[in-house]
This record gives structure tokens, sequence and C-alpha cells, in this order.
């Protein structure tokens, strides 16, 4: 429980100092929206580009692991569209990325990541890290082009669709990063720092810009659908992603807890920057990220004691 709270509640303490900070007057409307910009093409992008880089791709093809993750994302991903559909009658492309993404990002990389390495030494940070690739490069690229495709016109080319498909931070600083791995390059090191401070500026910059941007409305509001959001994120997916490993993939050990643990974190706080950037989405992105950062505190716990590092 310790090693939970010592993470997690840090978190809220940056969302809260966010909220303060519009709530006194000391930063307006403006200032958020200045931040989510710094955070989409300053900051995310280092840290897309950096996290893939620095992952050599021959250790990333653990294909127990990956398929057992893979799968519980899309079990999850699966059930919760048609809970979407027929019981929040979302049917736009964009609510529906986003709503899906709520229910499979997982916050690997400022959660995921410290708890597996306080949990297992130094080797946790590998599945971490593997996962950290995996969802930057498939989820956030995705996302972004599946919410740009859905806004296209009819005069629009599928050529027009893919050049501003790769003038997007989420597409094309993972894709750099995956290929600088694969050259086996070494980065020079006054450049590897430089991106690696704008890099640290992201997830701080985006926690509390998001709760700038709670201020003037509930974090309750849609109970019902964060609510499923909740279930599905904290309680369905990492039920899935056990399930699978232990019986479909034959996974065991750390690498069967790691996955699960993974799967159990909260949504990650670059759903609320991608929905900002788009204006759909909003307030259920940053009430999912606040909502299920929470609740996970006990979910975790529970997990870590089944895990029992």
């Amino acid at each position: 429980m310790s090693a939970v709270l010592n993470i997690v509640l840090p978190v809220f303490g940056i969302i809260l100092a966010g909220v303060l900070s519009r709530k006194t007057g000391l930063l307006g409307a403006d200032s958020a929206e200045a931040l989510n910009k710094f955070v989409f093409f300053i900051a995310l992008p280092p840290l897309l580009f950096l996290s893939c880089a620095r992952v050599p791709l021959d250790q990333v093809f653990n294909w127990p692991f990956l398929a057992t993750y893979t799968s519980g994302v899309a079990l999850t991903l699966l059930i919760g569209l048609l809970v979407s559909v027929k019981l929040f009658h979302h049917t736009e492309l964009p609510l529906l990325t986003l709503h899906g993404m709520s229910l499979i990002f997982s916050n690997t990389v400022y959660l995921g990541i410290p708890l597996l390495v306080l949990a297992y030494g130094e080797t946790g940070a590998t599945p971490a890290v593997i996962i950290t690739l995996f969802t930057n490069l498939v989820f956030l690229t995705g996302s972004a082009v599946l919410i740009e495709s859905s806004r296209r016109t009819r005069n629009s080319s599928n050529f027009s669709l893919l050049t501003s498909s790769f003038k997007n931070p989420l597409i094309i600083a993972p894709l750099l990063g995956v290929g600088y791995s694969w050259s086996g390059l070494t980065l020079y090191t006054p450049l590897e720092h430089f991106l690696d401070l704008l890099a640290r500026g992201a997830g701080p910059t985006a926690l509390f810009a998001m709760g700038m941007s709670l201020y003037g409305f509930s974090v309750t509001a849609g109970a019902r659908e964060i609510s499923w959001v909740i279930v599905a994120k904290l309680l369905l997916h990492p039920i899935l992603t056990w399930a699978l490993g232990r019986y479909v993939f034959g996974l065991e050990g750390f690498w069967l807890e790691s996955a699960v643990i993974l799967a159990a974190l909260p949504a990650g706080a670059l759903i609320f920057i991608v929905a900002q950037r788009y204006n759909v989405y909003v307030q259920r992105a940053a009430a999912s990220v606040v909502m299920t950062t929470a609740v996970s505190v006990v979910t975790l716990t529970v997990v870590f004691l089944w895990a029992d590092p």
C-alpha cells in the first residue's frame, strides 16, 4: 500500500496544483491551452521518440508476454466498444476512439515503471518499457490516425490524410524512435540530454494542465460512463490479461505478474492531451484519468498482494 501511495499521491498533488492555480486566478484558461500545446508539440515528441529509441528491438519480442498483453487489450477493447455503443450511444469515430483509449491505455511511464522497479528491482523496468513502446507506437499513433481520418472532407484525398497524419507528433515521433533503435546508432550525448529534459516535462505538465482544465466542470459528470471505465480499466482488463496469460499462452512468474500489473494501471494522462488537442471527449477523458487513478490505490494494492513480488 505504501509503495502505491508514494507514487499515486504525488500525481494527485500535481493535478490539485493545476486546479488551485485556476481557482486562485494565478493562471487563466489561456495558460491551460498553452500548456497543452507545449505538451503536445514540444515535450511529448521527445518522450515518444526516446521511449522507442531506447528499447533494443531484439528485447521487445517476448512473444508469450506480448501475446498476453495484446490479447487482453483487444478483448477489453472489443467489450468496451460494444458497451459504449449500446449503453452510451457513442457512434462517432473520435468518441469511440477516445472511449476505447480510456479502457486500455495504461499509465506505464509515470506509474508502471516506478512500481515495477520498486517491486522487482531494475529488471522490473523491462516489461514496462516494452509495453510503453507498444502503447505509444500502436495506441497513440492509431488514435491520431483514426481521429484525423474522421475529419476528412469529401474533397480530401488519401494522400492528404497521409501527409496530415505524418505532420502529427503522435505518429512521427515513435516511428522515428523505432527506426533509430533499428539502426543501432547511439544518440549524441548532448542531444540525448536535451531530449530527455524536454521529455521529463511531459508528464507533470500534462497532469498540471489537466488540473487547470478540470476547473469549472464536475469530475463526476457522466458518472455512469466513468463508472464503467473504472470497472473495465481496473478490473476487466487485468482479469482478462491474467486469464489469457495463464490458460492460453502459458505465461507464469515474473512475466505474468508484470503483464497483469501493467494492465491494472489507471488510464494515462496522455489520453487527456489527445482529447484536448482534438477538442473531443475532454471532460470524460480527464475524469477517466482522475477517477481510475484514485480507485487504483485499492485495486493495485490487491494486485500486488496477489503477485507477492
